[in-house]
């Protein structure tokens, strides 16, 4: 298993990646994948940039892949493809360049058609999905759904979770906190804020707490349902509504649910807190090509070799926006919108799972297009995320002949 590296760090970040780097060196119970087996990425005399992003701080349980999986057939070249965005003219390369990509993949239905990698990453690296994980807990809460274990979007969090009683979640619609409108206060506008919000829970997650205790402290801050909020703990809130539901594990019931049915050919290893609860909201640590796979199971209505592994209702509901508060444009000046734990692009149609520094798996159905993205954008992925929706439209479109 391997874990990208290179780029040195910035000196203030430094002793949080200390902390963060030796807690990387303890070993996991329970028999699950032991942080001491994953090829720290940290250089000999400081910590790399990517060692704050890619080493788990976590404990990581292996998610078993399929015996029998998917196959993507060709190799593929990289593409000549070009676009104008903000009066400039780019091309794909320039952009995948300027955005510190680690991984790019552009499927065509099943076919390969371009696949670079990029500062000595490779097919069987290791990456992770950070929020694009929302994605994958979204897929696992509509197979849920569709077996009864959780009776409706409508009910309350707290029908499932009643720990949850007397704090913001209380009585909250789980439909409420899939569309990122949960009424919490949260702070996720600024990763490099480290006394609250997002990277706050984060440090407390890498110290031991359990991210159930942090969830018990929500407070509200409006009616659910009103405004647009993100919040990564609201996608732990719904792993955990799906432990609870199924009675079982988040890596258990991937597992058996989303990773052996739709055909993923590697192990995925899945972070936790040091308590044993999925995070759900990110740290799905995967190779490219199954992010691929995962994107075709999307791209075919939640089927995988003629399986129907995710129903196809909520592949299409989830991926579009149902609500006016998360129409494109609504939710930030680049035009996305926001579905259930996706991004509805300002493409129609087009839609994706997005993670921070540069993480996604872009999904075109009118054009057979799924497009892979890894990288280590850390200090200009916001404004590359805005860009992304003109560069993979354009590759979408150069693909499928739109």
């Amino acid at each position: 298993m391997s874990f990208p590296r290179k780029v040195t760090i910035a000196a203030f970040l430094v002793p949080v990646m200390a902390t963060v780097g030796t807690l990387a060196l303890t070993d996991v119970a329970e028999g699950h994948a032991k942080a001491t087996d994953v090829r720290v990425a940290a250089e000999t005399e400081q910590f790399s940039l990517p060692a704050l992003i890619h080493i788990p701080h976590y404990p990581l349980t292996p998610v078993q892949p399929s015996s029998t999986p998917v196959r993507l057939s060709g190799t593929g070249k990289p593409l000549d493809v070009s676009y104008t965005y903000q009066g400039q003219r780019h091309t794909i390369t320039d952009f995948l360049r300027r955005s510190s990509t680690l991984g790019f993949l552009v499927l065509h239905d099943d076919k390969v058609v371009d696949e670079r990698y990029f500062q000595g990453q490779n097919a069987d690296s290791r990456f992770n999905s950070w929020s694009v994980g929302k994605s994958i807990t979204a897929a696992a809460i509509g197979v849920a759904l569709n077996e009864g274990k959780i009776r409706s979007v409508d009910d309350p969090v707290t029908r499932y979770v009643p720990e949850l009683k007397g704090t913001g979640y209380d009585g909250v619609p789980l439909i409420d906190v899939l569309h990122m409108a949960s009424g919490v206060k949260w702070d996720e506008s600024n990763y490099f804020n480290f006394t609250a919000g997002a990277t706050a829970a984060q440090l407390r997650l890498v110290l031991g707490t359990p991210l159930t205790d942090v969830a018990k402290e929500s407070v509200s801050e409006r009616p659910p349902g009103t405004k647009w909020n993100y919040d990564s703990m609201d996608s732990f809130v719904l792993a955990w509504v799906l432990s609870k539901a199924t009675g079982q594990s988040l890596a258990s019931y991937v597992q058996d649910k989303i990773w052996k049915p739709a055909g993923m050919k590697s192990t995925l290893y899945l972070g936790k807190d040091w308590a044993g609860n999925g995070l759900g909201y990110c740290c799905y640590h995967v190779t490219t090509r199954d992010l691929g796979r995962f994107g075709l199971l999307y791209l075919n209505q939640g089927k995988a070799q003629g399986k129907q592994v995710v129903p196809a209702g909520w592949v299409r509901d989830s991926t579009r926006v149902t609500v006016p508060i998360n129409e494109p444009g609504q939710i930030n000046s680049a035009g996305w919108g926001y579905g259930s734990q996706w991004w509805v692009a300002p493409t129609p149609g087009d839609y994706t799972a997005n993670g921070v520094f540069g993480q996604n798996v872009y999904v075109s159905p009118r054009n057979h297009v799924v497009i892979v993205k890894t990288s280590q954008d850390v200090l200009t992925y916001s404004s590359h995320f805005a860009e992304l929706a003109t560069a993979f439209r354009a590759v979408a479109d150069a693909v499928g002949g739109s």
